[in-house]
């Protein structure tokens, strides 16, 4: 076979790919852009002007969830190429709505073709590249949502200046029907072009095309059904709850917590995305050249990375601006990257191996991980509501913790946990335990306890987590589960003390 040839293919449907998920973000960040518009413009409550954002996710993660087998069966092209024309017919006709009915109508309709898009994009691209290589692909493909998003956003306000907010749906939605129709004649799969991809054990470990094309058919029960499917949802649910919770909440957060004007804060909360972008790439590198695939082990690292740094960023809030975005930066690189691989390679590597369910399994996952957008905004706000903006963090490290918790479960499932990771994980969180003990020693006045608990917390769960899932008996590790259970308990000691002195003294 002709090298060439075969990179040729690989970069010219990597790219035609790349810009096809990347098209559908030019038909979501509009709606995040002309909300006062739509709302003064069709005399919209808050309420109703809240269910614009739900009549796109909430389809979006049904259809994920419940119809990712259609994909299986359909084929990854037909499918990426439906859904996209879909959900440009649905954009486009935004144009004329007069009313609030209809646009909701259309973004139900655009939300749905947009669930089949990510799937049969992670099956395709999963095809053309081989083991060894197909984690750092995906990290480099992951930018298209970034990059997206930032060209979503930048189109919209410009067309909103010049033509007013109803222009910002015709050229995306033109545009997207036109990457829609080349996915159809030029999204082939490697066999279809008679090349044969050296290096995926998934082509020889796959089944007979009769059983795949029956398990293909498979119910979202069955998928989930999977081993370790339900652990990688779960990891995935928290971390989109965690990074989407972050890209729209973060203003605000500056805003009424911090106290930043409301352009500072803006141009702050960017540094989550461009860590993004950064973690993307990197952590599909990682994983390839430094950890022999273990993406799961990557991915549990890094999500427990990033609540461990939202940790310090609470305890270094009064630091200034230069902090809080070098922590931002650090965090959206520590989310993103596993989010890429979770709802990707991994995702899709499973599928595979289980006998053709590449899109089934990605659906499910990624569906899942949709429904973690479309609850984030009710637990920010309630959460807000309760005990203040300043308790938006401590939420974001608990479900990032539960998301860790996950994952470690999904990679202690496929036995890569190594005795050398065992011992330095273990140190790892022996050292947290005594920097939080060291922490906590400090003056009253000049401590805030609510880190050193969520601190502590961190490693308590992880450590029992790792001992129930794994049935062996590690001493080292027992030891720090007890000093971090006593180093709690005298957190908690303090904070009741300290909320007792607020009570009564003033």
């Amino acid at each position: 076979m002709d090298l060439n040839f075969l990179k040729v293919w690989q970069a010219g449907i990597f790219l035609l790919l790349w810009t096809a998920y990347g098209a559908t973000y030019l038909l979501r960040k509009p709606l995040g852009v002309i909300k006062d518009d739509i709302q003064n413009d069709l005399q919209l409550s808050s309420v109703n002007l809240g269910w614009i954002d739900s009549a796109f996710l909430l389809p979006y993660a049904v259809v994920s969830l419940m119809f990712g087998h259609v994909g299986d069966k359909l084929g990854s092209r037909l499918t990426l190429s439906g859904g996209l024309i879909i959900a440009a017919a649905a954009t486009m006709p935004m144009l004329f709505c007069q009313s609030y009915v209809p646009l909701l109508i259309l973004l139900v309709i655009s939300g749905a073709g947009q669930a089949l898009c990510w799937p049969a994009t992670c099956s395709l691209l999963s095809r053309w590249y081989s083991d060894e290589s197909r984690n750092s692909i995906f990290g480099m493909f992951g930018t298209c949502c970034f990059v997206g998003g930032l060209a979503g956003t930048g189109l919209a306000v410009y067309l909103q200046a010049l033509y007013g907010w109803r222009s910002v749906f015709l050229p995306p939605g033109s545009f997207v029907a036109l990457i829609g129709l080349l996915v159809f004649f030029i999204g082939r799969l490697p066999e279809e072009v008679g090349i044969t991809i050296p290096g995926r054990a998934a082509d020889q470990a796959s089944s007979s095309p009769s059983k795949s094309s029956s398990n293909g058919q498979a119910s979202f029960l069955t998928i989930f059904r999977i081993p370790i499917v339900p652990e990688i949802s779960i990891a995935m649910f928290c971390v989109k709850a965690v990074r989407y919770a972050l890209m729209m909440w973060l203003p605000l957060y500056f805003l009424r917590s911090l106290g930043y004007s409301k352009v500072s804060a803006g141009l702050a909360s960017t540094s989550f995305e461009v860590g993004g972008v950064v973690g993307s790439i990197l952590t599909g590198m990682i994983v390839d050249r430094w950890m022999k695939g273990r993406a799961v082990l990557v991915s549990a690292i890094g999500i427990g990375g990033s609540a461990l740094v939202l940790v310090i960023f609470m305890m270094t809030s009064s630091w200034g601006p230069i902090f809080h975005v070098a922590f931002l930066t650090l965090t959206g690189a520590l989310n993103c990257g596993p989010d890429i691989l979770l709802a990707g390679s991994v995702s899709a590597d499973i599928g595979e191996r289980a006998g053709g369910l590449a899109l089934g399994v990605t659906s499910v996952v990624n569906g899942m991980g949709s429904l973690g957008t479309v609850l984030e905004g009710p637990m920010v706000s309630a959460a807000a509501a309760w005990f203040g903006w300043a308790s938006m963090v401590p939420l974001m490290i608990l479900l990032s913790c539960v998301g860790a918790v996950a994952a470690f479960r999904a990679n202690s499932l496929q036995g890569k946990l190594s005795g050398m990771n065992i011992y330095i994980f273990s140190k790892n969180c022996c050292c947290l335990v005594n920097i939080a003990s060291t922490i906590s020693l400090s003056p009253m006045q000049e401590l805030d306890i609510r880190p050193n608990v969520a601190l502590t917390l961190l490693t308590v769960i992880v450590c029992c987590s790792y001992l129930r899932n794994t049935g062996t008996n590690n001493t080292f590790m027992r030891q720090v589960i007890v000093k971090a259970g006593i180093e709690m308990g005298y957190l908690l000691i303090l904070l009741c003390i300290d909320r007792y002195n607020e009570k009564y003294n003033t």
